[in-house]
């Protein structure tokens, strides 16, 4: 039994059993852009607000999404100079 997995105890014979284990569906969502990025942050901002997320989980959320922005819009930046210095 590994110590990841979940399991049941029977209390009355004190037998462990494996439980099986569930499939979490993966969040997907666009961050090919500033804005998908922009989008994806408010989102989170409004969960952390209603209280449907942590506020460290929702810290963490957006700091991670704030890297992926830095690292998209320099990217983008270097796609930009490639194409004017391929105009000369």
């Amino acid at each position: 039994m590994s110590k990841r997995e979940p399991f049941l105890i029977d209390n009355s014979t004190c037998y462990v059993d494996t439980l099986p284990t569930q499939k979490v569906k993966r969040y997907r969502c666009k961050l090919d852009t500033t804005k998908d990025i922009q989008h994806e942050m408010g989102k989170i901002f409004r969960e952390a607000r209603s209280f449907l997320l942590d506020v460290q989980d929702a810290s963490r959320l957006v700091y991670m999404l704030s890297t992926i922005g830095k690292v998209v819009e320099t990217s983008d930046l270097e796609q930009r100079v490639e194409h004017l210095e391929d105009r000369k």
